[in-house]
């Protein structure tokens, strides 16, 4: 089997989350030959994580990039594009598919689409797809958005003023979003895009041009997760951007063959969206037991232990406040944060010092940065925090429940179902409740000890990593016989 494994921003450019899935997916189906379709802003430096034998090619798709060649056919495509995105109706999301569809298949009249490395039309040709392109290069995007979000207007559709100013920004940012629309994939028996949105434009150009199949999977909610961070944008920039991914995304359910949520949350908002409960299969992400084996000891302080990406989807800032609020009961609490800051975080990582510095907990805050596993992050804790405010099934709790350590989650994604009774869930945004929580289990800890042991036989009998990839080990053999059918 052949299978394009494609991403956004992540494998192998960049360590842990979505990248530690991908990886444990790669090495542990090496009877499958990999091509790496990654989406990336510019042009990237050296993979983070060493690629195994099984990977046979790794392809960047830059979409900050320096412009490449145009679609002959963009101009009368466009109009229709940004029609079908900003409506409501039926019609308006088959205009924005049959547009996305023009910009992804050669033109027909455009000789410039012929594979100059076999004389054949990209449409017959498997073995070197189409050459790179930039769909709408050339296209007067802004002026076209401006006509269309006028005749909106006028029909009834609510939309905020857009000023040429926002249709410059809107257009520039949509122009590169349907960038991945151009990549080459190699010939491959399935396409799977590990999220929603630009990794879903790769899959869809690839089965419209040769009727490759196309699974999706989902960790968090892509669709949802635009929404929350859309926020540094004008007004009618934003809802131009939000309307996009929200037509894309909904076309994404539409058109995948099979699409594989983490967590029945993400499912319950996927067939909300358009996607067919007959092709969607749960499968829950997986850890390796070994790799996380119990925890023999507790540290001398009471301490409360978080790892992952510093991050504001991660709200480090409830966490901190929570903090606040145990040691009101618990004086000698600490908390103990390890991971990352990634580029252009930089300012949240500021925001979390000075809250603990105005708060006057900057002596109980740890901010130890990286860890080469969780499982050191865990060692310095009694309990295992996760305080999201959006997740999918994130491995720090499932690795966290297999190191036997009870856990204190907010109720985001599929944490509720994964936890359990094995761990206490509390609403997100909610410091009061979070440290209560937290107080509970460091201050009982036969309780405590309990929820831990729980937490690791729910990890053995439902989250490990070869109940996963056997699932989608069946997913490729599924997918590639009905494609060569």
């Amino acid at each position: 089997m052949r299978v394009a494994l494609i991403n956004e921003g992540t494998y192998p450019y960049v360590l842990g989350g979505v990248s530690t899935w991908c990886d444990q997916l790669v090495r542990g189906l090496p009877e499958v030959t990999w091509h790496l379709v990654t989406i990336v802003g510019q042009a990237p430096g050296a993979a983070a994580l060493s690629l195994p034998p099984g990977v046979a090619s790794l392809t960047a798709v830059p979409i900050w990039a320096a412009p490449g060649r145009s679609h002959p056919g963009a101009a009368r495509s466009a109009a229709g594009l940004l029609r079908g995105m900003l409506g409501e109706s039926t019609a308006d999301a088959a205009q924005f598919r049959t547009a996305l569809r023009d910009l992804a298949l050669p033109d027909s009249g455009g000789q410039s689409w012929w594979c100059r490395a076999c004389r054949r039309a990209p449409s017959a040709c498997r073995r070197h797809g189409p050459p790179g392109r930039h769909p709408l290069r050339g296209v007067p995007v802004a002026e076209i958005l401006s006509e269309v979000w006028a005749l909106a207007l006028r029909s009834g559709v609510r939309l905020p003023r857009l000023s040429l100013r926002d249709a410059d920004e809107a257009a520039a940012l949509l122009e590169h979003a349907v960038r991945p629309l151009g990549a080459a994939v190699p010939p491959v028996d399935v396409c799977h895009a590990n999220a929603n949105g630009l990794a879903a434009l790769v899959a869809l150009a690839a089965k419209w041009r040769w009727g490759v199949p196309f699974l999706l999977t989902e960790h968090g909610v892509y669709l949802r997760e635009r929404y929350l961070s859309a926020g540094a944008h004008p007004p009618a920039v934003k809802v131009a951007l939000l309307r996009f991914h929200r037509a894309l995304a909904r076309l994404a359910y539409a058109e995948a063959d099979a699409v594989t949520p983490v967590s029945s949350f993400n499912r319950r908002w996927e067939e909300r969206h358009g996607a067919r409960p007959e092709r969607i299969t749960v499968i829950p992400n997986g850890v390796e037991p070994d790799r996380f084996a119990p925890l023999p000891t507790e540290p001398d302080v009471p301490t409360i232990a978080w790892v992952g990406r510093v991050d504001p989807l991660k709200d480090l800032h409830t966490l901190i406040r929570a903090l606040a609020a145990v040691r009101l009961r618990v004086p000698q609490a600490r908390l103990h944060l390890a991971g990352p800051v990634p580029a252009g975080n930089e300012g949240y990582a500021q925001s979390c010092h000075d809250l603990a510095a105005q708060l006057g907990v900057s002596g109980a805050v740890d901010f130890a940065g990286p860890v080469s596993t969780s499982r050191d992050a865990f060692a310095a804790g009694h309990v295992a925090a996760l305080s999201s405010i959006s997740e999918g099934m994130p491995y720090t709790v499932v690795e966290a429940m297999m190191c036997r350590r009870a856990t204190v989650s907010t109720d985001v994604g599929g944490v509720a179902e994964m936890v359990g009774d094995a761990g206490l869930v509390v609403p997100p945004r909610d410091p009061e409740a979070f440290a209560a929580a937290c107080v509970r289990l460091l201050d009982n800890e036969p309780y405590r000890r309990e929820l831990a042991d729980r937490g690791r036989r729910r990890a053995l009998e439902n989250f490990t990593l070869r109940r996963c990839v056997d699932a989608y080990r069946t997913q490729y053999v599924t997918l590639t016989a009905a494609g060569r059918r």
